[in-house]
């Protein structure tokens, strides 16, 4: 039984970026590393076939990343974990993390229009082809949960259709959505508070799932009711059969993990995203 659970474990903490709507650079500053022998020798002590990387951005120091996934090699694993689009334009990497046994990796897309990548200040998705990052990582065999988010200023209610477009279109294997939120802290969060923008402050709101503030280019009730159709679109049955037959990356397990966010994807009144 245990053979079949993932263990988990943190290379790194932290993360070079400061996109305006993360957590991370108020809550945990720059980035620390753990040295990569002591994250080998933490692998081989664990005994686990399977491993989840906990790591924000496991590949933002691309030295550091070379030199884990060379040392991963050896121990015949197969893991997961978060990263940017940027490993797709780095083939010597993006080989090393396939052959290290990297299956599946979790992709903050945001969007795919260029205006609201620049206000999310994630240039390194600029100008990029989400359909080809895509190919190149189904090509060796490495699944893509893809997040996107939607009510930022530059979105208005044609984002909705746009992104699930791109996505059937790239054959994204696991899509998920969230609706922006303004953390407190954040950069995002004090521009909206400034603003007069944030409606709400019951912080059991902030999942990712309601709206806490007044969008530029839609009403709250647009955001949320396009968020949930965008859902239901994506994850209707024949929309996932759309997807997966053009991935056909980690078939099995993408198919079970599909029909759980279906069901997530109808019920959003009970269930939340964060």
């Amino acid at each position: 039984f245990r053979s079949k659970i993932a263990d988990t474990i943190e290379a790194t903490r932290g993360c070079i970026y400061q996109c305006e709507f993360c957590v991370v650079p108020a809550a945990w500053g720059p980035q620390i590393q753990k040295p990569v022998c002591d994250v080998v020798a933490d692998i081989r002590q664990m005994g686990s076939r399977r491993i989840v990387f906990l790591d924000l951005n496991l590949i933002s120091d691309a030295n550091y990343a070379r030199e884990l996934f060379t040392a991963l090699i050896p121990l015949k694993i197969r893991w997961g974990g978060l990263a940017t689009t940027t490993i797709a334009w780095q083939d010597e990497l993006l080989d090393l993390a396939a052959r290290s046994g990297c299956r599946g990796l979790l992709l903050g897309f945001e969007s795919a229009n260029q205006e609201t990548l620049k206000e999310l200040k994630k240039a390194f998705n600029m100008r990029r082809d989400y359909r080809e990052v895509m190919r190149r990582l189904h090509a060796r065999g490495i699944a893509v949960m893809g997040c996107f988010v939607f009510g930022l200023d530059s979105q208005t209610q044609e984002s909705f259709d746009e992104t699930v477009d791109l996505v059937m279109e790239s054959k994204m294997d696991l899509p998920r959505y969230a609706i922006a939120t303004p953390f407190p802290a954040t950069a995002f969060y004090k521009r909206l508070k400034a603003e007069g923008r944030i409606t709400t402050e019951d912080w059991s709101l902030y999942d990712g799932q309601h709206v806490v503030f007044q969008p530029k280019n839609m009403t709250a009730n647009e955001l949320l009711t396009g968020t949930r159709r965008a859902w239901k679109e994506t994850y209707r049955l024949s929309s996932i059969a759309t997807r997966l037959s053009g991935s056909r990356t980690q078939l099995p397990l993408a198919f079970s993990a599909n029909l759980g966010y279906r069901f997530y994807a109808y019920h959003l009144d009970t269930f939340y995203n964060c």
